[in-house]
């Protein structure tokens, strides 16, 4: 729901300020923008199926290190996650001046606006920051959730009512703490009455001791009155119970397993926050990147790639498992498998086989035993050589 509107039907205006003040939320998304943004951007180059990795370009520079504007290429990331993430639209102006980028400009989504075409299908859009108009290749955009390539749905937006909720919770407890008020009921002597000046005296009593500035220690009761103590009530036991319940709530819309941020994350934790909540967002940013810092005729050549090794190492094991199997049984061979992962093929183009196994050829619908070296067709009985077509020891 727009802000504007809930703020008029009278709910909470819920901000990314307001939601980052969650513990849960900031160190979700912390984790995330932390992690995407300490991941290196390689450049690679495809020609004749093969690939190789091209470290002189001097955009690697602007990606990784220096982007020409007063963020770095690490908090030039981390920004732009988290706007990602939070309202939904990343923004970086990209200086590209004849065939070369002179820098990446991060650009607050807030300073934004967008005047979007009203075709449906060939859409269009230009954008209007700081009062300059810029056209739609000019303006880098990571959004999420999105459906006019313009701008995104974040989760603030997302998901109000759960935000609001844990919002409310912690200025209720912040208002607790601040104040040190301590919940009870004044109690009267039967056959007694208090008059409104002394009901008045009391109530000013009362805030000057716990009013936020106070300096007051003590109140002062009237004779035949007396302060109950009502203890914890239902709502603050039923708030504490909730906090983790809560906690996990927020872990659930990042997509990340509850014990990678609290401890005790198992190998199978890591792996599945790494592919649920952080590859998406990684893909999102490499392809941001391919389609605005590429010149049309680079385009298919010419790759960045944001560098997960480092976490897929976390399930390193089991994928050169799988891959043994796939190579032993045939269905594999070694130089696909280096191509998978990323390392130029070394021209073996035999499968591995045992002498036990017998070899069919669809094609020539011919059968071949490496155990005795003997060619034979399914069409017809005993050995024979599919080359000379008679038995090799004829």
């Amino acid at each position: 729901m727009d802000t504007a509107l809930r703020s008029a039907l009278g709910g909470s205006q819920v901000t990314v300020s307001s939601v980052l003040n969650i513990p849960a939320v900031s160190g979700s998304v912390s984790f995330i923008a932390g992690t995407v943004a300490s991941l290196p951007i390689r450049l690679y180059r495809t020609e004749g199926g093969r690939s190789e990795e091209v470290t002189d370009d001097y955009r690697l520079r602007l990606l990784n290190e220096e982007t020409g504007d007063l963020l770095d290429a690490f908090q030039w990331k981390c920004t732009l996650i988290r706007d990602y993430l939070l309202p939904g639209n990343g923004y970086t102006y990209v200086d590209w001046v004849q065939n070369r980028i002179n820098g990446l400009y991060y650009v607050d989504p807030m300073q934004v606006s967008a005047e979007i075409g009203s075709d449906p299908i060939f859409k269009t859009a230009r954008f209007f920051i700081g009062g300059n108009s810029y056209r739609e290749h000019e303006i880098m955009r990571v959004l999420r959730n999105t459906r006019d390539g313009v701008t995104g749905v974040g989760v603030v937006a997302e998901s109000p009512t759960q935000l609001e909720t844990m919002i409310n919770a912690l200025k209720y407890e912040n208002r607790m703490v601040r104040t040190g008020a301590k919940k009870g009921f004044l109690k009267v002597e039967a056959g007694k009455k208090v008059t409104q000046p002394v009901l008045d005296q009391l109530r000013d009593s009362w805030r000057k001791m716990y009013g936020s500035d106070s300096e007051e220690t003590t109140v002062v009761l009237n004779d035949g009155i007396d302060f109950k103590d009502a203890g914890q009530t239902a709502v603050d036991t039923q708030l504490n119970e909730n906090k983790e319940t809560n906690d996990h709530e927020i872990y659930k819309i990042f997509s990340i397993v509850p014990t990678v941020l609290e401890g005790g994350a198992s190998t199978e934790d890591l792996k599945n926050t790494v592919r649920f909540a952080i590859q998406p967002v990684v893909k999102a940013l490499q392809l941001a990147i391919n389609r605005f810092c590429l010149l049309e005729n680079e385009k298919g050549a010419l790759t960045f790639e944001i560098d997960m090794d480092a976490l897929d190492g976390t399930d390193m094991l089991s994928r050169y498992q799988a891959y043994e199997i796939a190579v032993r049984n045939g269905w594999m061979q070694l130089d696909e498998v280096r191509y998978d992962e990323g390392r130029n093929p070394l021209g073996l183009k035999f499968i591995r086989l045992g002498l036990d196994t017998v070899i069919y050829d669809p094609e020539s619908k011919m059968i071949y035993t490496p155990n005795t070296k003997e060619w034979a067709s399914v069409q017809q009985k005993g050995g024979g050589d599919p080359i000379a077509g008679r038995n090799p020891s004829g």
